[in-house]
């Protein structure tokens, strides 16, 4: 065998290098994203878990669709007996109520009977979960709300708890009024906004109320300084309509002229309104500018004006002998002369701390 065949037959080594001309890399954009590690480690002790339990117990754990949607149903449909428990220990659980209810010996209801327990929570402390001190507890007939209302005042926790029907409000406060029922001023086309931001422009507030209507025109009092707003502006709307939609503090989606500049990605059905840069505004018609131009500079107003003079000068006009008016101006000079109150040192004390020359007030005596 020659040399030169031998040379042909030993291979080539392999380069760790690659060909960047000959490698092609094909990548599956649409591929899903591979599992971590972290991932494939909670997968695996999932799957050990789920081993030791016997295939009884995990068809126990996997409930049917029929009763997920007999389940909602039930929850849907709330029972019309109910009633109201407050003054509840923040730590107080369902558990608890359920054996105040249950365990008392003369007044206790049946647990069949109990058809839902509420018990709003709160903010958590110090890592512990509270309730917000009340509950609400619905029955199956009117017996039971009987029953219950005389537990009231009765002890759970340490505390005298009071029990009301749920469909009785005595004792709440009363509920704040419309501010639409508030209008001093009948509805108009102009309405007037207060406590804005300092930031607060113009176009702010086009873009904020656009949603109800076309506006005419929009004021807004600044600093003749910095130019920025003093915290209220007036708007002109088209319609009354317009102005009647702002003063509610919330448009239905649609209504209004364009609603592309208070679109939110929420799939609300209202344009909320009372509300701009985190500020609740505070709103209420005004007036026309023509019958706020009349009440400032019209006819009535420099009449009342004119007026107001006249009764000034005629109530200074009396007849008054020299002798009374002398009297009466000493009697006026007397009252009006400021009273020397005592202050804390002496009249010869200031004298001698200022500086001031001081009156010897001195006895001379004479030896014989």
């Amino acid at each position: 065998m020659s040399s030169t065949e031998l040379e042909t037959e030993t291979p080539l080594p392999n380069k760790r290098k690659r060909n960047a001309e000959t490698a092609e890399i094909e990548i599956d954009v649409e591929a899903p994203e591979p599992p971590s590690k972290k991932a494939l480690r909670k997968a695996k002790k999932a799957k050990v878990s789920n081993g030791s339990k016997s295939p009884s117990e995990t068809n126990k754990t996997i409930p049917s669709t029929e009763t997920q949607e007999d389940a909602s149903r039930k929850v849907s449909k709330r029972s019309e007996y109910g009633i109201w428990v407050g003054n509840l220990s923040f730590g107080t659980t369902k558990d608890d109520l359920m054996s105040f209810l249950t365990s008392d010996p003369t007044n206790a209801i049946p647990r069949n009977q109990i058809t839902r327990i509420h018990l709003p929570q709160g903010p958590p402390k110090f890592g512990r979960a509270q309730n917000k001190g009340f509950a609400y507890i619905d029955f199956s007939d009117q017996q039971c709300i009987d029953i219950g209302l005389k537990l009231s005042e009765s002890l759970l926790g340490g505390r005298r708890v009071l029990i009301k029907n749920a469909k009785n409000f005595e004792g709440r406060p009363e509920q704040r009024r419309d501010q639409i029922e508030k209008q001093s001023q009948p509805p108009s086309k102009r309405i007037f906004v207060g406590n804005l931001d300092f930031t607060t422009t113009v176009e702010d507030l086009e873009a904020h109320f656009g949603v109800c209507g076309a506006i005419v025109h929009t004021h807004i009092a600044t600093f003749e300084d910095s130019g920025k707003c003093k915290g209220f502006a007036w708007i002109d709307f088209e319609q009354v309509g317009s102005a009647e939609k702002a003063m509610r503090g919330w448009v239905q989606r649609g209504d209004g002229a364009d609603d592309s500049p208070a679109k939110s990605n929420s799939s609300k059905s209202k344009i909320l309104l009372h509300r701009l840069h985190g500020r609740k505004m505070r709103m209420e018609y005004a007036e026309d500018k023509a019958t706020r131009y009349e009440k400032r500079f019209g006819k009535a107003a420099k009449k009342a004006a004119i007026g107001e003079g006249d009764l000034r000068e005629d109530s200074g006009i009396n007849e008054v002998d020299d002798r009374e008016e002398k009297s009466e101006l000493m009697e006026d000079s007397k009252k009006t002369k400021p009273s020397k109150s005592p202050g804390k040192y002496s009249e010869e004390t200031v004298q001698r701390l200022t500086g001031a020359i001081i009156e010897s007030k001195g006895q001379r005596t004479v030896f014989e």
